[in-house]
């Protein structure tokens, strides 16, 4: 069960143009991000899990998803590399995710 649950607005001229949604969960996997590898063992280390995040398409490749993420392990109190993320990941959530932590991240 989720422990609490965050949301993330960033807003532009009055208009949102970035949002995340997260709650806290301790079951997790790590993944390399290649396509088809498998997960990792299991950990149960209570993390952060990005349930949803949405940047709108002329914000993107500008540093709002990042924010984002960033708010958020700064809130818990982490690292952007012990956030976990929901599954399945989007293409452009993978693409955020391999940048923001390339060694590979915490599904769940």
């Amino acid at each position: 069960m989720p422990q609490k649950e965050n949301h993330y607005e960033l807003k532009a001229n009055g208009y949102v143009i970035g949002y995340l949604a997260a709650h806290d969960v301790s079951r997790h996997r790590r993944w390399d991000l290649i396509d088809g590898s498998p997960s990792g063992d299991q950990d149960d280390t209570l993390r952060p899990r990005i349930i949803l995040i949405w940047v709108a398409d002329v914000y993107r490749h500008r540093g709002v998803g990042a924010a984002l993420v960033q708010a958020l392990a700064d809130d818990f109190g982490c690292h952007i590399a012990d956030v976990s993320w929901s599954t399945p990941i989007s293409d452009a959530g993978q693409r955020l995710a391999r940048r923001l932590s390339p060694e590979g991240i915490w599904i769940s």
